[in-house]
């Protein structure tokens, strides 16, 4: 356990001595801010339509920024797990780590923590806007939270499977740009469910990010769709940890 956490803190001090964080960072920043402003105002010109009746600040602002932002962690997600592991084969430092005390589990848990320790600060972004809209108005507590959760679930989802997609390459453009090819195709199977028919179709439903966050971001908490998540940041972790551990052999 001690080990776990040193790879977590060596592996998130050093987001920031490369320009990945700061990167992502301000990104999330821009695209985030203006989509929620854009939200915003058109909810109080909405409001101010219709005299402030009938307008639902959950459904109207909250709902739609929380489902733009499950697509902006779509591009920038990749971003964070592409050097996880690439960058320690490239530079052959695995194989040294490897004959440390170190363990493959522990190894791919440290790095997976540190990504996720990002991800959380940019969930602080998007808590600090929603929270504006506690200040002037009263929102419903539910579907906030468990849209969180949702984003929460996705991001980890996200992080696992694009660790093992480093594990499996040198090259991190490579292990990025296969991450963000996969996490589109997971996304838009939703969209492709309604296309095909039959049990292919059903398939395409079930295995897609999209319908399962769209529960969330209603404020429906399903445990199917927990379930659904951590199953894919169980495979991520596991399969990551046995191309650590075939690396090991190899050496």
């Amino acid at each position: 356990m001690r080990s776990l956490f040193l790879v977590a803190r060596r592996e998130f001090a050093a987001y920031w001595t490369s320009p990945v964080a700061y990167v992502v960072i301000a990104v999330y920043l821009i695209l985030s801010g203006i989509f929620f402003f854009g939200e915003l105002s058109r909810f109080v010109g909405l409001s101010d339509r219709q005299g402030g009746s009938g307008v639902d600040v959950n459904q109207q602002v909250i709902r739609p920024y929380l489902n733009t932002v499950s697509v902006i962690v779509l591009f920038l997600l990749p971003l964070v797990s592409m050097r996880l592991l690439s960058e320690e084969k490239r530079q052959g430092t695995l194989e040294i780590l490897l004959t440390t005390p170190v363990r493959e589990a522990a190894l791919v848990s440290g790095k997976y923590l540190a990504s996720m320790g990002l991800f959380l600060v940019l969930l602080g972004v998007s808590a600090l806007h929603v929270g504006i809209l506690f200040t002037f108005g009263s929102p419903e507590w539910g579907p906030v939270l468990t849209g969180f959760l949702g984003l929460l679930l996705t991001g980890a989802a996200y992080l696992a499977l694009g660790l093992f997609l480093s594990a499996a390459t040198q090259n991190q453009v490579v292990a990025a740009a296969l991450g963000f090819a996969l996490f589109l195709a997971l996304w838009l199977a939703n969209w492709l469910s309604g296309l095909v028919p039959g049990t292919a179709g059903a398939v395409l439903e079930h295995v897609s990010f999209a319908g399962h966050f769209f529960n969330f971001a209603r404020g429906v908490l399903d445990t199917g769709d927990v379930v659904y998540y951590l199953s894919l940041v169980a495979v991520g972790l596991f399969a990551a940890t046995q191309s650590v551990l075939a690396t090991r052999w190899k050496a």
